[in-house]
Parts: C-alpha cells; structure tokens; sequence
C-alpha cells in the first residue's frame, strides 16, 4: 500500500490476517487509523473473497457492549495489505450492478454531485454484496464526499426517489430498527425514535431492502485524544441547549454544537447508527463524557448505558 496515501472515512482495508475494516472517521495521525472488522475470515461464511470464505460481523448487536469504543480498533497503518477508496471502487466495480435500480442510483448521483464526489463502500467493494448467481444480495451503500453536498443531497433526495421508484422508510421499518436498537442504546432518553425517523438520507426499495446514503468530507478530522482517552479518566455532564452547525452531524463522528446559557459546546457521537440525529435550532439534553482535545473541551457520547440524546422539541413522525 502507498505510504503517503490518506486512510479516510469509510475506505476500507485488508489487514493482514485477513480481516476487513470500514475506516471511522479521519483520524488526525500518520501511524493508525480507527477501524471496525467488519468482515471476517470463517470457514462458516457465507460470503467468499479471494477463494476464502467470509462472514459479516454485528459486534454492537451479537455482543452488546458496554461502549462503542470497544467494538472499534486501532489499526497501524503498516499492518495494511490493501485499500479500497469509495470513489475509485464504484468505477471499478460498476460492472457489477449494472441493469439494476442501483446503477441508475449511482448514475443520478454523478449526474446531480459528480463521479469525483460519489463513490459505493461495504460489501461491494469486495464482490461480497453478490449471490453466488451473481445477482446483488441486498443493496449498494453509497458516499457523498463533501460537507457542501449535505444540503443539494437534502434538496435533491425527493427528486431522485420520485424518479426511481424509491420511498421514504415505512413506519414498519422504523419500528424494526427501533426493537433492534434499543437493545443496543439501553438509556431510556436516548430520542431512538425520533432519531430513527429522521434518517432523511435513506430510501426503501421494498420492505426487506432499504439503503441509506453516507456523506464524508476529507478536510474534518477527529483529534486523536477523541477516541484514545480512557472512559474512567473522564466525568460525565448533563447539558441543555439549541443545536447549531448540524450540517456536520451528518458525517462521522456526528459533530454539531450546543448552545447553551452559558457557552457553546461542541459535541461529538461516535455511535455510527445515529447516522442523521439533530438539526440546527433543536432544543436537546444529552450526557456524555468531557474530553479535552486540542486544549479546549468537547463532550463525547460513546456509552450505550450511560450516555444519550434527548431531542426535546420534536415527537416521532409515526
């Protein structure tokens, strides 16, 4: 792998054990990257890579940890085999759902950001999203690059539904990942609901198969001490306010500000299913734990038990 190459937010590598990794986040640091295996060699797969079998892994479900930290990693970057960019695997993997609804996805959204902004992550990456036949499985997960592209994707998202027979996601489906969920988030002030609803950047093709579009942007990077400071080196807060800069909480982390009587605070989730959770001028609560980065402190949600956010002005749209 090319040394000097950045390892950025949902690229995804081959350690070299054979495990695969979906990078989180842009970490700010030259020798590692933060990762979660996401695939796994086993002889039990049901998938296959390079003539070896795979299986997908659910740490948060099949586990549930206490923290989201722990079913994250630190990878050195020495340890990599190889790397798969977004942008550049749609290109090459195209050929792969072509004469499907997704190749007409991926062809509106180039048509609408650009084929330099637009790129597929995940299993198709690696040939693992197809049926032994060589049908796809599921779905094609897909990124935007760029935190400008938040808003035309918010703009843009109806249009694209409307054109290709998509939906917005039923109240049945929410209610599924809701019962999923909050099996994993077990604070009872966590908003799940509300948060659930909100996935503004998904759309539903049936009801066994919905897609939800991801957006990064190279330039934000999460400070090192985010993800390395230990939980019992930290004190946890309860904080009330309005929410601004939220345009950044649909990236990962999930970054926005809170303003509170007495200050702005700027607020970091690293829980990855919280994919779209607030919107400028909510009013929330939430608790999390302080940390210092960059010599200022933030506050960072990472426990499933102690740590939530309540979104105070809004109720579940079903």
């Amino acid at each position: 792998m090319d040394s000097g190459k950045r390892i950025l937010d949902l690229d995804h590598i081959v350690r070299n054990d054979g495990r695969i990794y979906r990078v989180v986040g842009n970490l700010d640091s030259q020798t590692h990257f933060l990762g979660y295996n996401v695939y796994s060699p086993n002889a039990d797969g049901d998938r296959l890579y390079q003539g070896e079998r795979y299986k997908k892994n659910f740490i948060e479900d099949d586990n549930l940890p206490t923290d989201v930290l722990d079913t994250y990693e630190l990878v050195a970057r020495k340890d990599v085999t190889e790397h798969h960019e977004p942008v550049q695997s749609a290109r090459s993997n195209i050929v792969t759902f072509q004469s499907t609804v997704w190749f007409d996805l991926y062809t509106e959204l180039v048509r609408t950001f650009g084929d330099d902004s637009v790129g597929i992550f995940g299993s198709s990456m690696f040939g693992l999203h197809l049926t032994p036949e060589g049908n796809v499985r599921k779905d094609i997960d897909f990124v935007i690059q760029g935190i400008a592209n938040v808003e035309v994707l918010r703009q843009q998202i109806p249009k694209i539904r409307e054109k290709l027979g998509f939906a917005i996601v039923t109240t049945e489906r929410q209610l599924q990942q809701y019962a999923r969920y909050q099996q994993i988030f077990r604070n009872q002030n966590n908003s799940i609901k509300s948060i659930i609803a909100r996935r503004w950047t998904s759309l539903q093709l049936s009801e066994q198969v919905v897609t939800t579009i991801r957006l990064r942007d190279p330039a934000l990077t999460i400070p090192t001490e985010l993800v390395t400071t230990p939980a019992k080196d930290l004190h946890n807060i309860v904080i009330s306010g309005r929410v601004t800069d939220a345009d950044s909480s649909n990236l990962f982390p999930r970054k926005f500000s809170v303003i509170t009587d007495h200050e702005s605070m700027d607020i970091y989730i690293l829980w990855w299913k919280f994919s779209t959770p607030v919107r400028d001028g909510d009013a929330v609560t939430l608790r999390g734990s302080v940390v210092t980065t960059d010599g200022h402190p933030v506050v960072r949600l990472t426990d499933f038990t102690r740590h939530w956010l309540k979104i105070e002005n809004r109720k579940p749209q079903y």
